[in-house]
Protein backbone atom coordinates (compact mmCIF):
# COMPACT_ATOMS: atom_id res chain seq x y z
CA UNK A 1 0.00 0.00 0.00
CA UNK A 2 1.66 3.55 -1.24
CA UNK A 3 1.49 6.24 1.70
CA UNK A 4 -1.61 8.28 2.11
CA UNK A 5 -1.92 11.79 3.78
CA UNK A 6 -5.52 11.04 4.12
CA UNK A 7 -8.60 9.33 4.95
CA UNK A 8 -9.69 9.79 1.66
CA UNK A 9 -6.63 8.42 0.04
CA UNK A 10 -6.82 5.52 2.76
CA UNK A 11 -10.46 4.40 2.03
CA UNK A 12 -9.68 5.22 -1.40
CA UNK A 13 -6.03 3.13 -1.59
CA UNK A 14 -7.55 0.32 0.53
CA UNK A 15 -10.48 -0.04 -1.91
CA UNK A 16 -8.28 -1.02 -4.78
CA UNK A 17 -6.31 -3.04 -3.19
CA UNK A 18 -8.68 -5.48 -2.62
CA UNK A 19 -11.56 -6.98 -4.90
CA UNK A 20 -14.50 -5.38 -3.22
CA UNK A 21 -16.53 -4.43 -6.48
CA UNK A 22 -15.87 -7.81 -7.64
CA UNK A 23 -14.21 -9.08 -11.00
CA UNK A 24 -15.81 -7.45 -14.18
CA UNK A 25 -17.03 -10.36 -16.71
CA UNK A 26 -14.45 -10.93 -19.57
CA UNK A 27 -16.58 -12.34 -21.71
CA UNK A 28 -20.50 -11.52 -22.79
CA UNK A 29 -21.28 -15.15 -21.48
CA UNK A 30 -19.63 -13.97 -18.04
CA UNK A 31 -21.45 -11.04 -18.38
CA UNK A 32 -24.84 -13.14 -18.65
CA UNK A 33 -24.30 -15.76 -15.85
CA UNK A 34 -23.59 -12.16 -13.88
CA UNK A 35 -26.13 -11.51 -10.88
CA UNK A 36 -26.25 -7.80 -12.45
CA UNK A 37 -26.57 -8.94 -16.12
CA UNK A 38 -29.87 -6.20 -15.83
CA UNK A 39 -27.20 -3.79 -15.24
CA UNK A 40 -24.70 -5.49 -18.03
CA UNK A 41 -27.59 -5.71 -20.32
CA UNK A 42 -28.83 -2.03 -20.10
CA UNK A 43 -25.14 -0.76 -20.43
CA UNK A 44 -24.70 -2.87 -23.60
CA UNK A 45 -28.09 -1.40 -24.78
CA UNK A 46 -26.44 2.23 -23.76
CA UNK A 47 -23.29 1.14 -26.04
CA UNK A 48 -25.11 0.06 -29.30
CA UNK A 49 -28.27 2.75 -29.08
CA UNK A 50 -25.41 5.28 -29.44
CA UNK A 51 -23.52 3.26 -31.92
CA UNK A 52 -26.70 3.31 -34.13
CA UNK A 53 -27.28 7.15 -33.69
CA UNK A 54 -23.75 8.29 -34.66
CA UNK A 55 -24.53 5.70 -38.05
CA UNK A 56 -21.04 3.75 -37.04
CA UNK A 57 -22.16 1.14 -39.16
CA UNK A 58 -24.51 0.01 -41.81
CA UNK A 59 -25.64 -3.70 -42.84
CA UNK A 60 -24.50 -4.80 -45.84
CA UNK A 61 -24.31 -8.63 -47.34
CA UNK A 62 -20.61 -9.74 -47.32
CA UNK A 63 -17.98 -8.79 -50.33
CA UNK A 64 -16.42 -12.39 -51.45
CA UNK A 65 -13.11 -11.15 -51.00
CA UNK A 66 -13.53 -10.04 -47.52
CA UNK A 67 -13.12 -11.46 -43.81
CA UNK A 68 -15.20 -9.72 -41.48
CA UNK A 69 -13.34 -8.91 -38.01
CA UNK A 70 -14.77 -10.43 -35.25
CA UNK A 71 -15.69 -7.92 -32.12
CA UNK A 72 -15.96 -8.53 -28.43
CA UNK A 73 -17.62 -6.59 -25.68
CA UNK A 74 -15.65 -4.69 -22.43
CA UNK A 75 -16.76 -4.57 -19.36
CA UNK A 76 -15.99 -2.59 -16.61
CA UNK A 77 -17.36 -0.89 -13.55
CA UNK A 78 -17.00 2.93 -12.72
CA UNK A 79 -16.35 3.83 -9.45
CA UNK A 80 -15.65 6.90 -7.49
CA UNK A 81 -12.68 8.17 -5.35
CA UNK A 82 -14.61 6.53 -2.48
CA UNK A 83 -15.66 3.31 -3.56
CA UNK A 84 -18.75 3.40 -4.41
CA UNK A 85 -20.06 2.12 -7.56
CA UNK A 86 -21.03 4.67 -10.26
CA UNK A 87 -21.89 2.92 -13.32
CA UNK A 88 -21.89 -0.02 -15.20
CA UNK A 89 -19.72 0.60 -18.69
CA UNK A 90 -19.93 -1.94 -21.96
CA UNK A 91 -17.53 -0.60 -24.88
CA UNK A 92 -18.42 -3.31 -28.28
CA UNK A 93 -14.26 -3.67 -29.80
CA UNK A 94 -13.46 -4.72 -32.45
CA UNK A 95 -10.59 -7.06 -32.66
CA UNK A 96 -8.13 -5.46 -34.71
CA UNK A 97 -5.11 -7.39 -35.01
CA UNK A 98 -6.37 -9.98 -37.24
CA UNK A 99 -6.10 -6.93 -39.99
CA UNK A 100 -3.24 -7.38 -42.80
CA UNK A 101 -0.54 -3.72 -43.47
CA UNK A 102 -1.38 -2.89 -46.87
CA UNK A 103 -4.70 -4.70 -47.48
CA UNK A 104 -7.09 -3.70 -44.58
CA UNK A 105 -4.89 -0.59 -43.59
CA UNK A 106 -2.18 1.45 -44.85
CA UNK A 107 -1.15 3.18 -41.25
CA UNK A 108 -1.82 3.69 -37.86
CA UNK A 109 -2.98 6.76 -36.10
CA UNK A 110 -3.38 7.44 -32.50
CA UNK A 111 -4.07 10.67 -31.12
CA UNK A 112 -2.81 11.29 -27.95
CA UNK A 113 -2.17 14.55 -25.92
CA UNK A 114 1.39 14.98 -23.60
CA UNK A 115 0.77 16.28 -20.13
CA UNK A 116 3.42 18.69 -21.04
CA UNK A 117 1.17 20.35 -24.06
CA UNK A 118 -1.88 20.49 -21.50
CA UNK A 119 0.40 22.25 -18.61
CA UNK A 120 2.20 24.42 -21.54
CA UNK A 121 -1.65 25.61 -22.59
CA UNK A 122 -3.09 25.51 -18.66
CA UNK A 123 0.02 28.12 -18.27
CA UNK A 124 -0.76 30.61 -20.56
CA UNK A 125 -4.40 31.01 -18.99
CA UNK A 126 -3.51 33.65 -16.37
CA UNK A 127 -1.50 35.86 -18.21
CA UNK A 128 -3.69 36.03 -21.11
CA UNK A 129 -7.11 36.55 -18.56
CA UNK A 130 -8.92 33.49 -20.03
CA UNK A 131 -11.53 31.35 -18.83
CA UNK A 132 -11.48 27.47 -18.78
CA UNK A 133 -14.43 25.59 -19.00
CA UNK A 134 -14.43 21.81 -18.62
CA UNK A 135 -16.81 19.22 -20.88
CA UNK A 136 -17.20 15.62 -21.09
CA UNK A 137 -18.24 14.56 -24.68
CA UNK A 138 -19.09 11.14 -24.26
CA UNK A 139 -18.70 9.05 -27.51
CA UNK A 140 -15.93 11.72 -28.88
CA UNK A 141 -14.22 8.84 -30.40
CA UNK A 142 -17.07 8.44 -32.66
CA UNK A 143 -16.30 10.91 -35.08
CA UNK A 144 -13.21 9.54 -37.37
CA UNK A 145 -13.56 8.51 -40.31
CA UNK A 146 -12.17 5.16 -42.41
CA UNK A 147 -10.27 5.65 -45.36
CA UNK A 148 -10.64 1.58 -45.82
CA UNK A 149 -13.27 -0.62 -45.80
CA UNK A 150 -13.85 -2.50 -42.75
CA UNK A 151 -16.38 -4.98 -41.83
CA UNK A 152 -17.29 -6.36 -38.57
CA UNK A 153 -19.09 -9.47 -37.70
CA UNK A 154 -22.72 -8.62 -36.66
CA UNK A 155 -22.09 -7.77 -32.51
CA UNK A 156 -21.26 -11.04 -30.46
CA UNK A 157 -24.95 -12.60 -28.54
CA UNK A 158 -27.17 -9.62 -30.94
CA UNK A 159 -26.91 -10.73 -34.34
CA UNK A 160 -30.07 -10.61 -36.30
CA UNK A 161 -30.40 -13.91 -37.80
CA UNK A 162 -28.60 -13.21 -41.55
CA UNK A 163 -25.11 -13.70 -42.78
CA UNK A 164 -25.29 -9.49 -42.89
CA UNK A 165 -22.27 -8.09 -41.54
CA UNK A 166 -21.11 -4.25 -40.32
CA UNK A 167 -19.56 -2.40 -42.61
CA UNK A 168 -18.12 0.30 -40.17
CA UNK A 169 -18.16 3.77 -41.73
CA UNK A 170 -16.48 5.65 -38.53
CA UNK A 171 -13.66 4.26 -36.01
CA UNK A 172 -15.75 4.05 -33.35
CA UNK A 173 -15.08 0.77 -32.11
CA UNK A 174 -11.14 1.35 -31.43
CA UNK A 175 -9.52 -1.05 -33.46
CA UNK A 176 -5.40 -0.17 -32.76
CA UNK A 177 -4.41 -0.53 -36.66
CA UNK A 178 -7.22 1.28 -38.39
CA UNK A 179 -6.54 4.33 -40.18
CA UNK A 180 -8.48 7.46 -39.51
CA UNK A 181 -8.84 10.63 -40.40
CA UNK A 182 -10.08 13.58 -38.59
CA UNK A 183 -12.05 16.56 -40.09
Amino acid sequence: MTKCTSHEQITYQAYCDTSLGGEDPKTLTEAKESPDWLEWEKAIKVELDQLEHMGTWQWVDCPVDTVPLANKWVFVRKYNKMGELLKYKARLMVKGCAQWPGFDYTDTFSPVVRLKTIRAILSLVPSQKLQIQQMYVKGAYLNGILKENVYMWQPDGFDDGTTRVCWLRTNSLRPQTIWMQME
